[in-house]
């Protein structure tokens, strides 16, 4: 078994915006993706398109990607939607419904902030002349049965740096879930010092001494280090036992809680002709982590 570590504070309740439960769902996608589409579809998660029912996912991305530009910045996020609008009103000939705009919209943010990520990454990392991670993997096993991998950001000397981008200044902040990242790629790397570098409108945050919105520089050698790296891997071995019994039994606990049957059907999908394979469109944005194993 297998959980990427940028996932690690999820998979442990740490993380506010995708819980252990969501996340013990996505990981069996990941491992049975079969069986988790078939438990979507009995359970009414995701249906069929209607006979006369037409589907804009592919035109809503296709504005996007037509639209998104190759630099940009936090400020001209609104800039950037509304031209994405716009366009797309266009092309649909100012017929479509409120439905799509919204869904345009919440698709449109999220990778927005995904793209402004990884620009103000590569920024930062060639300002600085930090040496570029994302060029292999790292793993560490947790137990023989199940480990935790990922690729680094990047590293300055023997410290490795884990890099964040914010969208605005009141999220320069110290977060669990950016902390028990960190500690999973100490482990995996086995080095031993890391650092959380905050950006935000090109402006960065690296203190090597804690202050109140920084972690400061952390090695995993110190005590109080030490510590919480034993309690992460303590933590994940009984969150890997737990999706060991889900794999094994199909029973999944906590749909009505992850998936409420008010905002389901997460996705609908079209049954290409004479083919076993269905195609998903009118996803929700927020089960996009989901929907990366579904469509294998």
């Amino acid at each position: 078994m297998y959980l990427e570590i940028s996932n690690i504070a999820s998979a442990l309740g740490k993380n506010p915006y995708e819980p252990r439960e969501k996340m013990l769902l996505i990981s069996w996608a990941r491992h049975c993706p079969l069986n988790v589409k078939k438990y979507l579809l009995t359970n009414k998660c995701i249906l069929p398109l209607g006979v006369n029912e037409e589907t804009f996912s592919v035109l809503q991305k296709e504005v996007f990607e037509e639209l998104l530009p190759k630099e940009f910045d936090v400020k001209d996020f609104t800039k950037i939607e509304d031209s994405i609008i716009q366009e797309y009103k266009k092309k649909r000939n100012n017929k479509q419904t409120d439905d799509e705009i919204v869904k345009l919209t919440e698709y449109t943010k999220d990778l927005i902030k995904k793209n402004n990520g990884n620009l103000q990454e590569n920024n930062i990392i060639q300002k600085e002349n930090y040496i570029k991670g994302n060029d292999r993997m790292y793993y560490f096993n947790i137990n023989e049965e199940s480990c935790i991998g990922g690729k680094n950001d990047a590293s300055i000397g023997n410290t490795l740096l884990e890099i964040k981008t914010r969208i605005k200044k009141a999220n320069v902040r110290r977060n669990d879930y950016d902390l028990y990242q960190l500690i999973g790629y100490l482990l995996a790397t086995g080095i031993n010092k890391g650092k959380i570098i905050q950006v935000y409108n090109k402006e960065k945050f690296d203190s090597d001494i804690a202050t109140e919105k920084e972690y400061g520089l952390i090695d995993i050698n110190e005590e109080c280090w030490k510590q919480l790296s034993e309690e992460i891997v303590i933590g994940l071995k009984d969150y890997f036992e737990e999706l060991s019994i889900l794999i094994k039994t199909s029973n999944f606990k906590y749909l009505n809680s992850i998936i409420p049957k008010s905002i389901r059907p997460i996705a609908k999908f079209d049954k290409r002709e004479d083919e076993d394979e269905i195609v998903f469109c009118e996803e929700n944005v927020k089960f996009k982590n989901l929907f990366r194993f579904l469509n294998k």
